[in-house]
């Protein structure tokens, strides 16, 4: 891959990143989704966002049941209803920068109107977090530029039963200039992640019987034969 393609990635995703980093101190009982996605924006445009790839939506907020809707096929309406003193909230953004697409989402976990990355003592918000980092780490630990995503598709399949979850939208996608015809990581789909290059895990669970959806997506590239966060 060209150094100047993997700037323009590098750019786009680091915005993503910014503004989930910043929005944590945003998110507190009694904003709403709406508030959220509008907030999303204004962080977005300030680190040189210019555009959102998937349906033109700075950002799909979703907060406490919400989070278990499969977005991918339900029309997204934010939500005016009120984070809760104990709430999860769900951020993805897609953001574009000249052409350039990124997608980053993470879960926020509010515990006594205290919001976190990390949860502390809700036992679903603690399932939750500890399996998506399983996720990520078996991803890491797996992957190969050979593997196909039909082959990553089986083995995430797996690896969220055994945790105890299910699956409620997609897997995760590759990433290129022209976001409307995407690979996604599913059965059949024998293009390899080399082949594919950039590519998203974003596995969307809920623990089995559980009420809360949950999100944690990045980037992945490989660097020869090393596997490296975008």
């Amino acid at each position: 891959m060209e150094t100047n393609e993997l700037a323009g990635y590098k750019a786009v995703q680091n915005a993503a990143r910014h503004t989930l980093n910043t929005i944590i101190g945003f998110i507190k009982p009694g904003v709403t989704e709406l508030d959220i996605v509008r907030k999303c924006d204004q962080l977005q445009h300030d680190a040189g966002v210019d555009g959102y790839w998937y349906k033109s939506l700075p950002a799909l907020v979703l907060s406490g049941e919400h989070t278990a809707l499969p977005i991918s096929r339900e029309p997204y309406v934010p939500s005016e209803q009120p984070v809760q003193e104990n709430d999860l909230v769900t951020i993805d953004l897609n953001p574009s920068i000249r052409g350039y697409c990124g997608d980053y989402a993470r879960s926020y976990y509010v515990e006594a109107g205290v919001t976190r990355r990390v949860p502390k003592s809700d036992d679903e918000f603690l399932a939750g977090y500890h399996a998506q980092k399983q996720l990520h780490a078996t991803l890491a630990q797996e992957a190969n530029p050979s593997m196909t995503f039909n082959d990553l598709y089986d083995v995430m399949r797996k690896e969220i039963d055994q945790l105890g979850f299910d699956q409620l939208d997609y897997l995760g996608h590759g990433v290129q200039k022209d976001m409307q015809n995407l690979d996604f990581i599913s059965p059949e789909v024998v293009r390899s992640l080399q082949e594919i290059g950039f590519f998203t895990l974003e596995p969307h669970i809920r623990l089995k019987g559980g009420r809360y959806g949950f999100k944690h997506e990045n980037i992945y590239y490989f660097d020869n034969q090393t596997l490296k966060e975008l």
